[in-house]
């Protein structure tokens, strides 16, 4: 048995491995109070730059998300107005189909002023129905929103708004138009031959409200499934970058735990190493 009191080598190496473990107890400690297992590049380097890259694209999806609800909303505003142009045109209809059988133009006149009215109640809707100061109904021409839907360049749709219009006629003489499209609609009745045919006219009418109303839907159903699909990718994302950034409680705590335990032995360790060189005066004696 060798003794020497210069260098004690179980008390230096007893040490050096006392100082690892304590380290390993400081980043278990870290990682517990933060609950990362990356809290700096290098902790892990490759697993920072993809965790980085994961959470820029979930939190690009996220506001792609927030986008495609804004066309979702386009959508059903221009269906709202749509609707209310559709109630209101079938009361047109029905005072064309009253007009077509009185044999009496003064009460045609009269029917004629209530359409116009109606028409009228129309114009505003189709000047006044808008999202974000922009008008989604326009005689002169239609206006594009483009929605950047995704967390990527170029992944984008647009949705148009409608080319639509009216003038309403005044008093009981004048008549009313409504443009849809390039398409231009009389509505008279201050005859019965002008009612007559004011009745497919207004048939025709309708179905290009519907015929709107169906491009608007569609806009909406196309946006309703990229925000599903958007609402997957990120969850699945954030959940691949969880799995990277984040800390496994229980996989730390037991190291933790080991940790302590191996600082406990070699702080008891370290003692013993300490009075070897005691042995020395043994010999001394």
């Amino acid at each position: 048995m060798a003794l020497r009191i210069n260098y004690n080598f179980q008390s230096d190496f007893t040490h050096a491995n006392l100082l690892k473990t304590e380290a390993h107890m400081n980043k278990n400690l870290e990682r517990l109070a933060t609950g990362y297992r990356i809290n700096r590049a290098a902790d892990d380097a490759a697993g920072l730059f993809i965790a980085d890259q994961l959470k820029t694209y979930a939190v690009s999806l996220d506001q792609g998300t927030r986008n495609a609800q804004d066309g979702v909303s386009i959508a059903q505003i221009a269906q709202g107005a749509l609707s209310e142009v559709y109630n209101i045109l079938n009361d047109v209809k029905a005072k064309t189909i009253q007009a077509s059988n009185t044999s009496d133009d003064t009460s045609r006149g009269q029917i004629q002023q209530d359409i116009n009215k109606l028409i009228d109640s129309i114009a505003k809707i189709f000047e006044d129905t808008e999202f974000n100061g922009q008008n989604l109904f326009s005689a002169t021409g239609e206006t594009t929103f483009t929605i950047h839907y995704g967390g990527r360049t170029d992944q984008e749709l647009t949705v148009t708004s409608a080319t639509a219009g009216a003038t309403a006629g005044s008093g009981t003489t004048g008549v009313s138009t409504v443009t849809i499209g390039a398409t231009l609609y009389t509505i008279d009745v201050t005859s019965q031959t002008a009612a007559n045919a004011t009745v497919s006219t207004v048939d025709a009418l309708i179905k290009a409200v519907d015929d709107m109303a169906a491009k608007f839907g569609s806009a909406q159903i196309e946006l309703e499934k990229i925000i599903s699909n958007n609402e997957t990718t990120r969850v699945n994302t954030s959940e691949a970058e969880s799995r990277i950034r984040n800390v496994d409680f229980a996989k730390e705590m037991s190291d933790f735990t080991r940790n302590q335990i191996l600082m406990q032995s070699g702080m008891a360790m370290l003692a013993q190493a300490n009075q070897q060189p005691q042995l020395v005066m043994q010999l001394l004696r």
